[in-house]
């Protein structure tokens, strides 16, 4: 292989490798790439095409969320207080990581031993640690653990409400008062005086910072305009900005003026500012080609005519002949704009072997939870979903009542049967 062939192939590499760091970017990283390169290379050219008021035309969107301390923030301030060993700290701050918006632990000791590495005593200390932390009842496994750590907390041992939910928890829970007034011989006004007790509580204390994270800016990668039956796709890197190639330096390398030393700099300069162009326009044409097919197959749902249609990583590499990990890459980040709202391009991938996709699936099973007199189980909600032509499985509701972080009938029963007593 001759010198010229070998150059070539190394150019090529080091275009992919870019090209690939490049894909995965979104368009605000995509700018900031351009400017940083544009810095130290005098043969590219960055220019602005926006306006401050640019932003107040819809392009730029704000996640309207009020902006306080996260609870993992306010947790990590108090374990630098109370925890003396390091080691003890850095496993409890692990614990706090692990927490739910509900403030629930759901590993065990086992599952975070083997994460960390660590033997169980110093796991049971960090979890000592944690559940001792503000709000009571934090890093509890259940509902049961968490209002009886807070009446621990507020020194509520002696309390009727403590001996009842010692002793008879998940049956309170479940509504089965004539089995404990029976067992425990209370009359009505002892349940009474228990109901009030646990009003004083509150079965979930992480919600409180649950709602209150960073706000954020978004610039939608691309912008979806639907009227008439046609679709308008812009994107917002062609009103965002333009780098190019920068040619009043050229003459330099031609200058008898400039030395030996300077001529390969500035060839080598020429090199890199080719390479960083060729890339940035492969990203915009691959981008072009996949996220314009993806809208098209998906117009149903963008239009608000219809679900989301069975749609993969897979299925998008098979079409453009391609790996995953690239469709994988292309996708990451990603933002739409469209008449339905803003969200992530991931939002139009469905995944189900059926006629039905997953996403819609998911959705009727949410409305069927939602609009139901009782607490139906995964098996009851698969009956409902077979009624309408759905035949999905109860470990396959199980699988998808997870991804929606919908809780199991024994919950969703022990809340609701809380929440009519509070």
């Amino acid at each position: 292989m001759n010198n010229q062939n070998l150059s070539y192939r190394l150019h090529q590499v080091q275009v992919n490798i870019l090209f690939q760091k490049m894909l995965v970017c979104s368009v605000q990283e995509i700018i900031d790439i351009c400017e940083n390169s544009v810095e130290n290379n005098p043969f590219l050219e960055f220019e602005r095409l926006y306006t401050e008021d640019f932003f107040q035309k819809g392009i730029f969107f704000e996640k309207p969320q009020e902006i306080q301390e996260t609870l993992s923030d306010n947790l990590r301030k108090q374990i630098a207080y109370v925890a003396q060993d390091q080691s003890i700290s850095e496993i409890a701050e692990f614990i706090v990581d692990l927490l739910d918006d509900d403030g629930y632990l759901k590993f065990s000791i086992e599952q975070i031993c083997r994460l960390t590495n660590t033997d169980k005593n110093t796991v049971e200390r960090a979890l000592d640690i944690v559940q001792s932390l503000e709000p009571p009842g934090i890093g509890t496994r259940s509902i049961l653990e968490c209002l009886i750590l807070q009446m621990k907390i507020k020194k509520m041992d002696e309390s009727i409400a403590f001996k009842v939910f010692s002793r008879y928890g998940n049956e309170f829970l479940s509504g089965r008062f004539a089995c404990i007034k029976k067992e425990m011989k209370l009359t009505d006004a002892d349940i009474s005086r228990v109901i009030e007790d646990i009003r004083k509580l509150d079965p979930f204390p992480g919600r409180a910072y649950s709602k209150s994270t960073q706000a954020f800016p978004i610039i939608p990668d691309v912008i979806v305009k639907y009227s008439d039956k046609v679709f308008d796709v812009k994107f917002a890197e062609d009103k965002l900005f333009r780098v190019f190639f920068n040619e009043k330096y050229l003459k330099l390398v031609k200058s008898s003026l400039t030395s030996d030393y300077e001529k390969k700099f500035l060839k080598e300069k020429i090199r890199e500012a080719r390479r960083f162009l060729t890339c940035i326009q492969n990203r915009r044409r691959f981008l072009e080609d996949i996220i314009n097919y993806i809208i098209h197959y998906q117009s149903d749902f963008i239009s608000g005519k219809g679900p989301l249609k069975k749609l993969t990583e897979k299925d998008v590499a098979t079409r453009f002949n391609c790996s995953i990990s690239l469709i994988s890459r292309a996708i990451s980040k990603k933002y739409v704009a469209t008449n339905r709202g803003i969200f992530r391009l991931k939002k139009l991938f469905s995944y189900s072997s059926s006629k039905y996709s997953q996403d819609f699936i998911i959705d009727v099973i949410e409305n069927i939870i939602d609009n139901s007199k009782d607490v139906l189980s995964d098996r009851q909600i698969s009956e409902k979903l077979k009624e309408i032509g759905i035949h999905t499985a109860p470990r396959t509701v199980n699988k998808y009542r997870h991804k929606r972080e919908i809780s199991n009938s024994y919950f969703r029963r022990s809340i609701s049967m809380l929440e009519k007593k509070l």
